[in-house]
């Protein structure tokens, strides 16, 4: 795992005294990472940063997860996790993620369910182990939508907490060099929210790994785990894949067993890990992409 610092700069223009409301235009940058500059207000990279400087919400820590299908390819951007103060992780998905399947529930739905607006981010409480869905509805509100049952464990202190089936990898957010996006705040906790956004950008690092481009009638997935001990080696480990509706057009054969690399993001201060696991595998997918839990 690759790690740099983001630096983060703010340019806040403001209304008179009793404007209650103060306009933002902030970036970040991401550097060697991303190639040119890019204005998005939705991006995986601005979305925590918004919920800080909109809702006053700490983002704690964050990490960019980054991809990259071929050697020399520009990164994609599969997401943000965040670590809080409240020991919960916060994965920001790097798409426009309207569907979600029950890709990790041992009783299968009938079809996908479609979600009015776009998801936000994905809860996993550390404590209870429970999960929920937080979306952004098309009026800019955000609230949570869907309540998930504690998360499946697949191995010792190791839980599953949600998958990304993609029929290609340009479903994925391009990663610039810098991210431009608009928010506002209220005037009188302004310097306060712009204090937090510096700080959580000097402290933000990116982690990044391979996987490769799905061709013909096949795509990827994306599983994330969370485990508790971050001591523990998980080989073999008990992953999931679609084997037919609702997230696949037919069915496919899977395997009792896949060899296939297994990546690591360590939280901080050793409160434990993030597991995460490509796979490339045949089938045609319903949609371009979707959550599955």
């Amino acid at each position: 795992m690759q790690l740099t610092a983001l630096r983060a700069a703010a340019d806040a223009r403001r209304y008179a005294a009793n404007e209650r409301m103060v306009p933002l235009r902030l970036h970040v940058d991401l550097g060697e990472y991303g190639v040119g500059e890019l204005e998005d207000s939705q991006s995986a990279i601005a979305r925590p940063y918004r919920r800080l400087v909109e809702d006053g919400s700490d983002p704690g820590k964050i990490s960019y997860v980054l991809i990259s299908s071929a050697p020399g390819a520009p990164y994609k951007m599969a997401g943000a996790v965040c670590e809080t103060s409240g020991q919960r992780l916060l994965f920001f998905p790097g798409s426009r993620i309207r569907r979600v399947t029950t890709l990790f529930s041992p009783r299968r739905a009938a079809s996908a369910q479609a979600l009015d607006g776009i998801v936000d981010h994905i809860t996993f409480e550390m404590k209870s182990r429970r999960a929920h869905i937080t979306e952004v509805l098309p009026g800019g509100r955000r609230g949570v939508v869907l309540k998930l049952p504690q998360r499946r464990e697949v191995g010792q202190t190791l839980y599953a907490w949600f998958g990304m089936t993609l029929r290609s990898v340009a479903a994925l957010d391009n990663v610039p060099a810098r991210l431009w996006f608009s928010a506002e705040c209220p005037t009188s906790d302004a310097e306060r929210r712009l204090e937090l956004f510096r700080t959580a950008g000097r402290a933000s690092r990116v982690c990044n790994f391979p996987v490769a481009q799905p061709t013909g009638n096949a795509f990827l997935q994306i599983n994330f785990f969370v485990g508790l001990d971050p001591s523990r080696l998980c080989v073999p480990i008990h992953t999931f894949l679609p084997e037919g509706p609702p997230e696949l057009r037919t069915a496919v054969r899977i395997p009792s067993t896949i060899n296939a690399q297994l990546y690591s993001l360590d939280l901080h201060q050793g409160a434990g890990v993030v597991r995460i696991h490509p796979i490339v595998w045949d089938g045609e997918p319903v949609n371009e992409v979707a959550l599955g839990f």
